[in-house]
C-alpha cells in the first residue's frame, strides 16, 4: 500500500492511509486487583503484521468524523473517535477517519487500542500539536490500557495497568496462526469472572532476566505461555475449548494459548509455511475466522508515514 507523508495546512491536508497492527500476549499474569477495580498485570506484548488500515482525509464540516467497515462498532464509542476528540480543539481542521477492519473485534488482539494509538500519533503530527511520546501515551492510557503499548515499541514487557513499558530485544522469527470463532469476549466480563473465581493470593511477577537481555527463541516463547484469564474464559465459552483442542492437534504447532481476554486463540509455528498449512486444515473444517501472521520487528509502519 502506498503511504504519503501527511502535510498539514490551514485548509487541511492530503488524504493518506496508515497500517494499524494487532498484538498477541505471549504472557499475561494478573498481579493485583486495585482499589479502583482495575487490575495490575505483567505481560509480554508482541505486535504482529495483521493490520487494520486507517485512512485520514480532510472533513469539510470542520469536525471529527469516524466511519468503520465493522458496523457493529458504534461510531461515538469507537476508540479512534475518542482519541481524535481527545486532541481536537476549535481552530483545528476537521478530519474524516475511516477504519478498514482486518483485526476482528472482541478478539483480544488489541485492534481498537491500536486504532486509537494510530489516530493519536497521526493527528499529533497532522495538526502540529508537538506532543511528546510520553504525553501521547498518557492520553492513550485514559482511553484504554493497551493503547500506550501501540505508541511505544513492537514488543514490550507491560506492567501496572498497561502504563509501565519496557522495550524488549527482538525475538526469534516465528509464525502465528490465529483462530477466532464467532463469539466475542467482553474484557470487563473476563476480568470480573476471574475475580469471582479467584482462590489464591495474587503475587508480583518479575520479568525473566534472559528476556530483558537477549529476547527469546521460539522454544523460550512456548515455555512462557501463561494466561491467567484463559481458564475462566474457556469455562464461559466452550467453543474456545474446541478451538484450542483443534490447534493442539496440529502436530507442528509449538504452543497454543488464548490471547488477552480472547476470543482469539493462537498457535506458534517455526515458519509461515507450516502455519499456512495448518490454517488450510482449520479453514477447511470449521466456520471460524483465521489468519496467519508474523511478529513485527520494528515500528516501520509509523516511520513510513512520518517520512523518516
Amino acid at each position: 500500500m502506498r503511504k504519503t507523508k501527511p502535510t498539514a495546512t490551514r485548509r487541511g491536508f492530503r488524504p493518506f492511509s496508515v497500517e494499524s497492527p494487532a498484538k498477541i500476549n505471549l504472557l499475561l499474569k494478573i498481579t493485583a486487583i486495585r482499589k479502583d477495580g482495575y487490575h495490575d498485570i505483567a505481560s509480554i506484548f508482541q505486535m504482529i503484521d495483521l493490520c487494520d488500515v486507517v485512512t485520514f482525509r480532510p472533513e469539510p464540516s470542520g469536525k471529527v468524523r469516524v466511519t468503520c467497515s465493522d458496523k457493529s462498532i458504534p461510531a461515538r464509542k469507537n476508540l479512534a473517535y475518542l482519541a481524535a476528540t481527545a486532541l481536537w480543539r476549535p481552530g483545528l481542521p476537521g478530519v474524516g477517519i475511516h477504519i478498514e477492519k482486518r483485526i476482528p473485534s472482541g478478539a483480544g488482539l488489541g485492534g481498537g487500542s491500536s486504532n486509537a494509538a494510530t489516530v493519536l500519533w497521526v493527528l499529533n503530527r497532522v495538526w502540529r500539536l508537538e506532543l511528546s511520546g510520553k504525553a501521547l501515551r498518557k492520553i492513550g492510557a485514559g482511553l484504554g490500557a493497551d493503547v500506550p503499548f501501540f505508541l511505544f515499541a513492537p514488543r514490550a514487557w507491560v506492567a501496572g495497568v498497561g502504563d509501565k513499558l519496557t522495550e524488549l530485544p527482538p525475538a526469534e522469527k516465528f509464525a502465528v496462526l490465529l483462530v477466532k470463532p464467532s463469539v466475542k469476549v467482553p474484557t470487563k466480563k473476563a476480568y470480573k469472572d476471574f475475580d469471582s473465581q479467584l482462590t489464591r493470593p495474587l503475587t508480583y511477577f518479575k520479568i525473566p532476566p534472559y528476556i530483558r537481555k537477549r529476547g527469546f527463541t521460539l522454544d523460550k516463547a512456548v515455555g512462557l505461555l501463561q494466561n491467567d484469564l484463559e481458564n475462566t474464559v474457556l469455562n464461559a465459552y466452550p467453543v474456545l475449548v474446541r478451538v484450542k483442542r483443534e490447534l493442539r492437534g496440529l502436530q507442528q504447532g509449538k504452543g497454543v494459548m488464548l490471547t488477552g481476554s480472547g476470543s482469539a486463540v493462537f498457535a506458534l509455528f517455526k515458519n509461515k509455511k507450516e502455519a499456512l498449512s495448518a490454517n488450510r486444515k482449520i479453514a477447511g473444517r470449521f466456520p471460524w475466522w483465521s489468519a496467519v501472521a508474523s511478529p513485527r520487528v520494528s515500528m516501520a509502519h509509523k516511520k513510513k508515514w512520518e517520512g523518516e
